[in-house]
C-alpha cells in the first residue's frame, strides 16, 4: 500500500473511533438512550464509527504482507 492510501485510512480510523466512543458515552452518561431518537442516534454513531474504523487494520496487514520477503 502506498503511504497516500494509509494516511486517509488512518484519519478515518480515528474519526470512527471517536464516533464509537461518543456513542458509548451518550449511551451510558445520558437519558437519550431511553427515547427513540436517542436510540437511532446512538446506533448510527456506533455503526458508522465501526464501519469507518474497519479498513485501516486490513490496509496495515496488506502493507506488512507486501514487505515480507518471499522464502
Amino acid at each position: 500500500m502506498e503511504k497516500s492510501v494509509i494516511k486517509p485510512l488512518k484519519i478515518l480510523h480515528w474519526l470512527g473511533l471517536s464516533m464509537l466512543l461518543c456513542a458509548v458515552g451518550i449511551y451510558f452518561l445520558s437519558e437519550m438512550s431511553q427515547q427513540v431518537e436517542g436510540m437511532v442516534m446512538i446506533a448510527s454513531l456506533a455503526g458508522l464509527g465501526m464501519v469507518m474504523m474497519s479498513p485501516f487494520p486490513i490496509a496495515l496487514f496488506l502493507e506488512w504482507a507486501r514487505k515480507q520477503s518471499p522464502d
